[in-house]
């Protein structure tokens, strides 16, 4: 009866899949709790971990954190939020923590300090006072900067953070959520987004309207409020001068501000 519709139909073609907030959802057996920018603000994530580790789930889901980066600079207490990271890990809480311009920028002037002095103004300063190196007065030449960094990487190396600095990720994808530091380029697929993308983008990926592959959870650009689209969160409210700092927690197809 329908061998017309057969002979007249074109061949299957894969369609790129999309998916909207209000169709995403968490595998099952996990909470993900998200959190945004920190900056340096150890007070904020102290209290923000104890809301987490009471908050109460299913016997058989597991709770995954997920930093959003930007862990340092700005704030005075860079050292310590690590800490705090690596003593839950200890304990047994599942942690993923992505990579930030700000880390980058760390880790830019662990390689190259005579090359990267524009870290200092961006919040390094404040990183390096939190590992107690020094920041000498006057002219910040480039002697000082090569004694700062060798410095530096001498005291993360005694506080263990060495290895924390090689578990950075990128990005993370989980069920119809990808989590990253700033965005991504709308125009590329997910596999295709560069290091410089995921922690640096703001436009086009702030204004792009349309569904996305995955629901983007990011940080990066600062809001009063957290931002929700249809095809994004952003999760950044300005910790270290605002005093907020922002988690989102996912359950199945629920979402909500812890």
């Amino acid at each position: 009866m329908f061998g017309w519709f057969r002979k007249k139909s074109k061949p299957t073609q894969s369609v790129k899949k999309q998916v909207s907030l209000d169709e995403a959802s968490v595998p099952a057996d996990v909470v993900v709790y998200a959190i945004g920018d920190i900056h340096g603000r150890a007070d904020l994530l102290e209290k923000k971990l104890v809301k987490i580790l009471a908050d109460p789930v299913l016997p058989s889901q597991n709770k995954t954190v997920v930093y959003l980066g930007d862990l340092v600079d700005r704030g005075l207490k860079s050292k310590h939020v690590i800490d705090l990271i690596l003593d839950q890990q200890k304990a047994g809480l599942r942690q993923i923590w992505l990579m930030g311009n700000h880390e980058e920028f760390m880790l830019r002037f662990l390689d190259d300090p005579e090359n990267s002095l524009e870290w200092l103004g961006y919040g390094g300063a404040e990183t390096l006072l939190s590992y107690n190196v020094s920041v000498a007065a006057g002219a910040f030449n480039n002697a000082k900067a090569v004694k700062a960094s060798e410095d530096l990487r001498a005291a993360m190396a005694d506080a263990g953070h060495d290895r924390f600095i090689a578990d950075f990720r990128d990005s993370y994808e989980l069920g119809d959520y990808l989590f990253v530091h700033a965005g991504i380029d709308p125009e590329r697929p997910i596999a295709g987004q560069g290091p410089d993308i995921l922690r640096w983008i703001r436009e086009p990926f702030l204004s792009h309207a349309a569904p996305l592959a995955k629901v983007v959870i990011h940080g990066h650009t600062v809001g009063d409020e957290p931002v929700v689209r249809h095809n994004r969160i952003g999760l950044d409210t300005g910790a270290y001068y605002s005093n907020k700092l922002t988690c989102l927690r996912l359950e199945g197809r629920d979402y909500r501000f812890l």
